[in-house]
């Protein structure tokens, strides 16, 4: 396959966050973007080949930075890393490099394209530069550096913490210094012998350059410098979007944060920063189709986190998470205009889950912050297509809030629709049904019939009995919660749009396909309007008339809806969510039974690739995908 791009791109550098699957696909397709990949592409399932392809001919210097690969396994992508199929790939450019950053140094993980080049402390000579570089050519001499870089070991944070420190502390009025400041490279060699730790092991040396640094901010008049640090240590070890986060009237009051404002929250970060304790980064524009905002961020380095951690701030990390995980803040985890936030948030509220004996302890108040953090980061992961990982949680979730509010309350039963919404995706329809009705019944013992919740569940159930093949009881379920909503919520609310597609879907399975027709038109012209075109709802009945389409024999009708859903979905939700690949699966189809045999086949062994790899081989969508394959003459003959 050719591929024709123009001119040469010039010399770049790119760095890729990857640490999250999500960070390191977005970055990856942000790259193609900006090496000419046509936008099409982009956004396809072949963007990868077609990246590789563009690098390895690039005539340019280039260097692509993989950085924070914890789990190679993410590398995988489509294909495997040790085959040279995966994310990041062996290129023949000559004058291009990748360059990984990870943990993981097992030659087997890596496969035999990769040169494994172990990180280790610093000569004696390029540990002085690099102190030299930050402190200034004239803090001391060039043999005081020498000295301090051998007292350091060659550790880069801490020699990037001391040459920072240097430079703070000859930027002040040397009046104004108190006496046992050091200032020069020997002083401070002196001032490293006093603490307790002086082992050339990492943690006490970066233990004591630590204590040295919040010394200075304190002395600085950075009063919270040193209870932000510590705040800060106990989320995740992952970006944390303080603008989100740090809301000052939560923080106010506390012990160490009493008198706290927004600009005291600010000057202490840049602080923070201005010692290498942490990294701040800004807010910028996403890599995707609305362009959202991504908000910016402060990381704290995981020495320094691991050395500042303490419980004393776990119930206010618990609070933050929770206001800032609230929909009104962080917008619907469901929407796709609220993932640039929640791509950064999902980390941090998900591991309380691993916090869980600390949050046990906590209060009852913010055991239950706790768990509608959760919650919502749960939420988060379901609507990107992780549904398993979801229903793990989700069960975390019913559990927490049964032992705090007991099995009736109209939290608990959130929780539990939650769980059948997440059950419902992975297949496990029984368990779907079983739950939801009890949720259903649930609310219309204590609120009555018409409780919107109770309906909510209601319309659930009519579409896990509708994926049972029980049509009958799925059409008497629907129809009744559609009348209801027309009756309290009246024609054009999105409810009642929610229940008359649903109603549609199950016309078009009895095969009164006139009247889903009708219904299905009625709903788009509403998500138009209401949503517009490429949002997830929009799509979601654009596919189901190219369903309609396909199976009245119109076949090149379906053919062109089936492929503009695929890239919209592919665009908006990722190419492999579970709607994407539905959608994947019937253009497959359809390419089949207009004889394009080679594209059917490579489109759905993508998604039962796929489907086998995040739902299991089992799942009814991998088992019908594998069925489609079986039916092409390069399968069976």
């Amino acid at each position: 396959m050719q591929f024709r791009f123009g001119a040469a791109f010039g010399r770049c550098t790119w760095w890729i966050d990857a640490r999250q699957a999500a960070l390191l696909e977005g970055g990856l397709r942000s790259v193609a973007r900006r090496v000419g990949v046509p936008e099409n592409l982009v956004d396809a399932d072949e963007v990868v080949d077609v990246l590789w392809h563009r690098l390895s001919q690039a005539d340019s210097p280039w260097l692509l930075v993989v950085d924070g690969v914890d789990d190679p396994s993410l590398l995988d992508g489509p294909g495997h890393l040790t085959a040279g199929t995966g994310w990041v790939r062996p290129h023949s450019c000559p004058c291009g490099l990748v360059l990984v950053t990870t943990c993981d140094g097992s030659p087997d993980v890596w496969g035999a394209g990769a040169v494994l080049r172990p990180v280790l402390p610093l000569s004696e000579g390029d540990a002085a530069r690099v102190l030299i570089d930050h402190a200034g050519p004239d803090i001391g001499s060039v043999d005081g550096a020498y000295r301090l870089a051998r007292r350091l070991g060659g550790l880069p944070l801490a020699l990037r913490m001391a040459g920072d420190y240097l430079a703070e502390v000859n930027e002040m009025p040397e009046a104004f210094r108190d006496a046992d400041m050091p200032a020069g490279f020997d002083a401070f060699v002196r001032a490293l012998d006093e603490p307790v730790g002086r082992e050339l092991s990492p943690a006490p040396m970066i233990a004591d350059m630590r204590l040295l640094a919040l010394g200075l901010l304190e002395r600085r008049g950075f009063r919270y410098a040193t209870p932000l640090l510590e705040l800060l240590s106990g989320f995740a070890d992952a970006p944390v979007p303080y603008t989100l986060v740090l809301r000052t009237p939560l923080l106010r009051g506390r012990d160490g944060l009493e008198e706290i404002d927004g600009t005291a929250v600010w000057r202490s970060l840049r602080a923070l920063a201005a010692l290498s304790m942490v990294d701040l980064s800004q807010a910028t524009s996403a890599e995707s189709a609305d362009h959202a905002v991504v908000p910016a961020t402060v990381r704290v380095h995981p020495l320094i986190r691991d050395l500042s951690s303490t419980p004393r701030y776990f119930p206010l990390v618990v609070t933050l998470l929770a206001h800032a995980s609230d929909a009104s803040q962080a917008g619907k985890p469901e929407e796709p205009g609220a993932w640039a936030g929640w791509t950064l948030l999902a980390p941090h509220v998900l591991h309380l889950v691993e916090q869980e004996a600390a949050l046990a302890q906590a209060p009852a108040e913010v055991q239950i912050l706790g768990a509608s953090a959760v919650e919502m980061g749960a939420r988060y992961l379901q609507a990107r297509g992780l549904a398993r990982q979801a229903e793990a949680v989700f069960s975390k979730v019913v559990q927490w809030r049964t032992r705090l509010l007991g099995p009736s309350d109209p939290e608990t039963l959130t929780a539990q629709h939650n769980l059948a919404a997440a059950l419902h995706d992975i297949g496990e329809l029984a368990q779907a049904e079983a739950v939801y009705r009890r949720v259903w019944l649930g609310h219309c013992e204590a609120q009555g019939a018409d409780f919107p919740h109770g309906l909510t569940a209601r319309h659930e159930l009519g579409r896990v009995l509708h994926d049972l093949g029980r049509l009958t009881e799925s059409e008497e379920h629907l129809s009744a919660v559609l009348q209801s909503r027309r009756r309290l919520q009246g024609k054009e609310h999105g409810h009642t749009l929610s229940a008359q597609h649903e109603l549609a879907r199950v016309l078009h399975d009895l095969g009164r396909w006139e009247e889903a027709r009708r219904e299905y038109e009625q709903v788009l012209r509403a998500r138009r309007r209401d949503l517009g075109e490429d949002h997830p709802r929009t799509l979601t009945v654009l596919h189901n008339l190219a369903c309609l389409a396909q199976d009245g024999g119109l076949l090149e009708e379906a053919l062109e809806q089936f492929r503009n859903v695929h890239v919209a979905r592919s665009r908006v939700l990722g190419r492999t969510h579970p709607q994407t690949l539905s959608t994947a699966y019937r253009l497959g189809c359809v390419l089949r039974d207009r004889g394009n045999a080679a594209d059917a086949y490579a489109l759905l062994q993508q998604v039962h690739t796929a489907l086998a790899s995040s739902l299991g081989d089992g799942h009814a969508h991998a088992r019908r995908a594998a069925s489609a394959l079986r039916t092409l003459p390069s399968v069976s003959g």
